[in-house]
């Protein structure tokens, strides 16, 4: 009887510690930042896409993940769920690039703005929750002088960062 009652408890506690180990496993996956890179996306003008390299801001150095040149528009299908846009850029320390305006639409919808100056690094939060599809536009922030060369804005980071559901929840 011990024995039987040593070896349900046994079982118990392996039962227990597999869902907690898959509940955790999937609870740690949903949290990873998703590139902006790695979502569908269409181009409608412009060019962007992924470039690691070492770039001076302020006289700091930083790794970039990918590049936008002004007038650029592009829109992605989001994967849904709460989530959040992150943006880190900058204009190098060198660059004859003008101000960045960046503007972000979920589902049609404007719901931020920010413009950057060269030698700052720049932070947008932009929160992206049960959206659908996330248009980016990226433009000089002057009237005028806009179309020089080397104008690149770079990106140290450019990801959707997943929210964390309640629990139970899907």
């Amino acid at each position: 009887m011990k024995r039987v009652r040593w070896l349900s408890g046994l079982f118990a506690a392996g039962v227990l510690s597999f869902t907690l180990a898959t509940v955790g496993a999937q609870v740690a996956q949903a949290q990873r930042p998703i590139p902006l890179t790695d979502l569908q996306c269409v181009k409608r003008s412009g060019s962007w896409g992924p470039d690691q390299r070492d770039i001076s801001v302020g006289r700091q150095i930083y790794t970039t993940v990918i590049y936008i040149d002004p007038s650029t528009t592009f829109t992605c299908r989001l994967p849904g769920g709460p989530a959040t846009l992150r943006f880190e850029f900058a204009i190098t320390d060198t660059s004859p690039a003008p101000p960045a305006r960046i503007d972000v639409y979920v589902d049609g919808n404007q719901v931020a703005s920010r413009t950057g100056d060269k030698g700052k690094v720049h932070t947008m939060l932009v929160n992206i929750s049960n959206g659908k599809s996330l248009a980016i536009e990226v433009f000089c922030a002057r009237a005028t002088n806009c179309n020089s060369r080397g104008d690149t804005y770079w990106f140290m980071k450019a990801q959707i960062e997943p929210g964390a559901s309640s629990p139970g929840g899907r």
